[in-house]
């Protein structure tokens, strides 16, 4: 055979892979990484094609079933894959002259291979000069908007995410100035050799300027001919003459589905059908049926406890006109249902027995999406509630209206309403013999917040704060005082990635509370109004609404015991980090911590209960369901930590709490 076909057929053959080479799979033990400064290990290893081969356990659940993963073969043809992603990845994050090598080790007698990648980082670039262009016509006041959005700090490294992003902001100011058509067209980055520096250059496509010309609406279904297109363009809030707006067109259409009128609606630029800088705007919707009766299952964390319950409603939809849903509604839900003695529950069931616990709640509510002629989302309520503890019954009616009022997406408050309340509560006390307190409650309250989460379901990254002032005045009717009282909430939740796939998250929670009672006294704040600690959503090595102050104020007129009322002064924290895999099945471990007290000056670092422990998510697409198993790490009652008192009562250390949504 001539040389130079024998020298092909070893070419080729060391082209292939390592399997077809030796006749023998290599699980792939390990993937390390050398020289990585700026990285981490894990993050490199999410780029990479190549994959671990996964934990012995996972491998057994996968060769019977469909759960668990299959294991992980070394292939020598991914290596130059995965070289190719490193050196991407590095590159668009400013080091331009990074260099990468790689080895591996074969272990025949366990039939695995450990690959390590070995990378030279050498001097990253930062930010240099930034050009734009496409700008042209654009008005000076909007260019120097977009150029303070767009601006790069030349003492930062260069990170192509970084100014992909500030372009997409760059984009979306466009879109708001009424350039209809604006688009990114490319990035230019031009490497200084010399002063290590990334010069950037964007070129934007900006089109004409256009405003608002008319609004085409184009309804269909049952309900269509019941709804003027009069009616329609007015909820919109679009005006005749107005620079094009995309954030203002999705408020529009946000606003339409609030109304309930219908099933499905959208609202988009009639591109074909502009006339030199006018351009009309098409409302297409389906509207459904006037009238509804709906029964439903009840699923939620009300009062930190898991709750199923059975509801129906009636809904009569443009109610008097003008888009009013009016809504007839009736719910009961049993709390903590999981824990209930339901064997005891028809033999002895009566108002003031604690085999269930739970709510039954009445409620009218009128809501309307343009109030005093602005767009003011107004929902007025009136309602009947019993809500039924261990050592409590609480009997509610009253009515109560609130405005919601629109903020623009792009600030830091993108959440505010107001409302008042006017509510009669009487509250009967099981530990005084089922004596009652009776009040009238006149209140006045407001809540604001910040929202950057990006995902309800499972965030990912951002925050969430909340706001909420109240100001309130109880009036004595029944072995009762008379109260004055401000109250205040903050909270606030923070999640990070730890990985590119964004499926390791650490989630942080803060909340405070505090009421100040400014004249009368304590016994005269609503129980509903004070503060409890413990449950699925609170410190879940506790019941639901378990911590309360101890040792609290006697309430006045009623004798034999201390009141059960909660707290004037809260603290709840929480540390979790949750991780997603096998698609739809996630885990968490968690520490809790938190109390109630009776005002801030009674709070103490030893009064401070905090409980760990870990839980397990199902991801459905409505909502995760938990499980979450929480042990009382310290308890402030006996002051003793969880090996300290394990022995002694085991069962009481532990904590079953079910839940819909995660827990913050």
């Amino acid at each position: 055979m001539p040389k130079k076909f024998i020298i092909i057929i070893i070419v080729l053959l060391s082209c292939l892979p390592l399997t077809a080479q030796t006749g023998t799979r290599y699980q792939l033990n390990s993937i390390t990484f050398e020289g990585n400064n700026t990285f981490s290990s894990s993050a490199l290893s999410d780029i990479i094609y190549s994959k671990v081969t996964p934990w012995w356990f996972w491998r057994f659940l996968h060769s019977f079933s469909s759960l668990g993963k299959e294991p992980s073969y070394f292939d020598s043809t991914n290596i130059q894959i995965d070289l190719t992603a490193l050196k991407g990845y590095y590159n668009s994050n400013g080091f331009f002259d990074a260099r990468f090598f790689y080895k591996y080790e074969i272990n025949k007698s366990s039939n695995d291979v450990n690959l390590t990648y070995v990378i030279n980082e050498n001097k990253p670039s930062d930010y240099g000069h930034l050009y734009l262009y496409g700008l042209d016509k654009v008005p000076g006041y909007i260019y120097d908007i977009i150029y303070s959005d767009i601006k790069l700090d030349t003492t930062q490294r260069f990170n192509q995410t970084v100014v992909q992003n500030r372009t997409n902001t760059v984009i979306n100011q466009l879109l708001n100035d009424g350039y209809m058509l604006a688009r990114f067209d490319s990035t230019v980055v031009v490497k200084d050799t010399l002063k290590s520096k990334a010069n950037v250059s964007i070129y934007f496509s900006t089109g004409k300027r256009y405003t608002i010309d008319t609004v085409l609406v184009d309804k269909q279904g049952k309900g269509a001919g019941l709804v003027s297109d009069n009616l329609l363009t007015r909820i919109t809030g679009l005006k005749y003459g107005t620079f094009y707006h995309l954030d203002e067109l999705r408020r529009s259409q946000v606003r339409l589905y609030r109304t309930g009128l219908f099933d499905a609606v959208t609202l988009s630029a009639a591109e074909s059908d502009t006339t030199d800088s006018k351009v009309p705007i098409r409302l297409q919707g389906t509207i459904g049926l006037m009238n509804e009766l709906s029964p439903e299952v009840i699923l939620n964390n009300q009062q930190s406890a898991f709750n199923v319950g059975l509801g129906f409603a009636y809904i009569r939809k443009n109610f008097l006109g003008d888009a009013r849903k009016l809504t007839f509604s009736s719910s009961f839900a049993v709390q903590d249902i999981f824990k209930a003695d339901l064997g005891n529950l028809i033999r002895r069931f009566s108002f003031r027995d604690t085999t269930l616990q739970g709510y039954v709640d009445t409620r009218i509510t009128v809501e309307q999406p343009y109030v005093f002629n602005k767009p003011i989302f107004g929902t007025w309520e009136t309602y009947a509630k019993i809500d039924k503890q261990s050592t409590y019954n609480n009997t509610v009616y009253g009515s109560a209206i609130t405005f919601e009022f629109e903020l623009p997406e792009y600030t830091f408050l993108n959440h505010l309403s107001t409302s008042y309340t006017v509510e009669q509560s009487n509250e009967v006390y099981r530990t005084f013999n089922d004596s009652l307190s009776s009040k009238l409650i006149s209140d006045i309250a407001a809540d604001a917040a910040s929202t950057t989460a990006d995902n309800i379901l499972f965030p990912t990254r951002g925050y969430n704060l909340s706001f909420h002032i109240e100001e309130g005045n109880s009036f004595p009717q029944k072995n009762s005082s008379r109260a004055g009282f401000y109250k205040l909430q903050l909270g606030s939740s923070y999640y990070i990635s730890l990985d590119r796939k964004l499926n390791s998250i650490a989630a942080f929670k803060l909340k405070v509370g505090n009421i100040q009672v400014f004249y009368g006294n304590f016994a005269g704040v609503p129980i509903n109004r004070t503060f409890y600690a413990g449950g699925s959503n609170s410190i879940r090595g506790w019941r639901s609404n378990q911590l309360v102050p101890v040792g609290s104020q006697v309430v006045q007129n009623l004798v034999g015991g201390v009141n059960i009322k909660g707290g004037t002064f809260l603290l709840e924290g929480s540390l979790e980090w949750r991780y997603r895999f096998l698609e739809n099945v996630g885990i968490a471990f968690f520490t809790d911590y938190g109390n109630t007290w009776l005002g801030y000056n009674q709070f103490s670092w030893d009064g401070i209960a905090v409980a760990a422990g870990v839980g397990f998510r199902y991801y459905t697409p409505i909502a995760p369901f938990r499980i979450d198993l929480g042990f009382k790490f310290y308890d402030p009652s006996n002051k003793e930590f969880l090996w300290q008192s394990w022995n002694k009562h085991i069962l009481s250390n532990i904590e079953l709490n079910f839940g819909l949504g995660e827990s913050f």
